[in-house]
């Protein structure tokens, strides 16, 4: 298969499976829980075997929902479900103006197609952007039950008392979640503990695979690698099978053998952004000889075990990257690139989204101040091929590079 005759996500992750790793077990593993992770969700509510909610792709509600009992699906991997239907029900239907995030369109419209059976309960968050507030409330309208999460914004030099009531108030936010979540019920905090030794854990697993692809950076290439990170959030519902994924990863990786031409020619790149949904990105990225080996999303951070746990979820949140300006998310890409010796910056978004846009041109700029070169990148989410425009650019940029 060429890059050209990939048509949807789900063509390159046979592709990359396949042809690109088909000598590793764990990254195939690794792929297909991803590929699977609505489907097997939906169909286990169906069957009665677990409770399940729609939840963002990362936040403190995961780990939250884990420990209550609940499978927290993520309403962002509904993207490769969907085409230009979903985008139509959401510009006709609910009368979205053409310009609004693609994201958000998609994942209402593959929700207006499960009104009435399927999960109906969304933890939404107000941190997410405009139009999804909007999607909210158009979907309580619709027969959902919303519980909306307040915006929990850490400015720069935030500190002392100013911090400790953000932190008292995030609390307060866990609290309310979990009484939605479970009915009342008070939050177990010894399993919200295991889920919080679970999530270090990990996270120091991930940690360890990004290590080992510096030194080996073509046995896990780009696509494999973001959803490494997107598992790392959400387990893709299935947490044992998650692990085990990642200490086959490790083995392989460990005992993989290093070939000299690979760390000669390769030329490492930092990823910002979401995961975008055109895959065939990651392999034009690829065949130039690129490597995604530094991401915004990088772990730097542990939960504190030693807190009582829903002050651990608040603390984690407030003094992660995640927490306000994007001062922060700056100095994360700064210490990226350092780490991996990257040669550019890959910023990629989805189009129509006025925040992430003025975000990147925030980040190219500073860095092309420091000589750092970048790409600025975006996509739609709905399923279908990179345009030739997109793929001719991302050549041209890394022959740049090279």
């Amino acid at each position: 298969m060429e890059i050209e005759d990939i048509q949807s996500p789900r063509d390159y992750l046979l592709y990359s499976k396949n042809t690109v790793h088909g000598y590793s077990r764990a990254i195939g593993e690794l792929l297909d829980l991803s590929a699977s992770y609505i489907q097997d969700a939906e169909q286990a509510y169906k069957d009665g075997k677990i409770d399940a909610v729609w939840s963002r792709a990362t936040g403190w509600e995961i780990p939250l929902a884990y420990a209550s009992g609940i499978v927290p699906v993520a309403y962002s991997e509904m993207g490769r479900l969907s085409d230009l239907d979903a985008v139509t029900i959401a510009e006709d239907y609910y009368q979205f103006p053409q310009e609004t995030c693609s994201m958000v369109k998609c994942t209402v419209g593959q929700w207006h197609k499960r009104r009435g059976f399927g999960m109906k309960r969304i933890i939404g968050a107000s941190v997410a952007c405009e139009p999804y507030n909007l999607a909210w409330e158009l979907m309580r309208k619709e027969g959902y039950d919303v519980h909306a999460i307040d915006v929990v914004y850490r400015a720069p030099g935030v500190k002392g008392d100013r911090l400790e009531q953000l932190v008292q108030f995030l609390m307060a936010q866990i609290r309310e979640t979990a009484d939605w979540l479970t009915g009342g019920k008070e939050i177990d905090e010894e399993k919200l503990k295991e889920e919080i030794r679970r999530k270090n854990r990990l996270i120091a697993k991930v940690r360890k695979i990004l290590e080992l692809r510096i030194k080996n950076p073509y046995y896990m290439r780009s696509l494999p690698a973001i959803y490494l990170l997107t598992g790392l959030n959400t387990y893709f519902g299935k947490p044992l099978a998650y692990e085990e994924v990642l200490d086959r990863l490790i083995v392989e990786l460990t005992d993989a053998p290093v070939r000299l031409r690979d760390l000669n020619k390769v030329i490492p790149l930092v990823w910002v952004g979401s995961p975008g949904q055109e895959f065939g990105i990651y392999e034009a990225i690829d065949q130039a000889d690129g490597a995604l080996l530094g991401f915004r999303g990088y772990p730097f951070n542990n939960y504190d075990e030693s807190l009582p746990p829903v002050e651990a979820l608040a603390r984690h949140v407030l003094g992660n990257q995640e927490a306000g300006a994007s001062i922060y998310v700056q100095k994360v890409i700064e210490q990226e690139l350092k780490k991996v010796k990257a040669r550019g910056l890959v910023l990629y978004g989805y189009l129509g989204c006025s925040y992430g846009s003025v975000a990147r041109e925030m980040w190219r700029d500073y860095f092309h101040k420091r000589g750092i070169p970048s790409i600025n990148l975006e996509g739609t989410f709905q399923v279908g091929p990179p345009t030739g425009q997109i793929l001719t650019r991302i050549r041209a940029f890394i022959e740049m590079l090279a």
